[in-house]
């Protein structure tokens, strides 16, 4: 699965199940109308432009119950656009 360049956010979708967190709300927040990439296992979100969005977008998905590492990660580097990342 695709991972944003700019401070791009995975999540294990288990982690959504069983802790039932909804992520329309925050779509809505971060106006994106789809994932930027999804597996079976993990969803995408992305991108967002500096690390200050990436970090609101860290504290809205911290109080829905999520918890940073465990259930989510922001991926973030210094790259040129030829580069891409993926995550399993």
């Amino acid at each position: 699965m695709k991972v944003s360049r700019d401070f791009g956010i995975v999540v294990r979708r288990a982690a959504l199940v069983s802790k039932d967190v909804d992520l329309s709300t925050v779509m809505a927040e971060f106006n994106f109308q789809t994932y930027f990439d999804e597996s079976s296992n993990l969803i995408s979100l992305g991108p967002f432009f500096g690390g200050d969005a990436a970090d609101e977008c860290m504290r809205s998905l911290e109080r829905l119950g999520l918890a940073y590492v465990d259930d989510f990660f922001i991926f973030e580097g210094f790259v040129p656009d030829w580069c891409s990342f993926e995550v399993f």
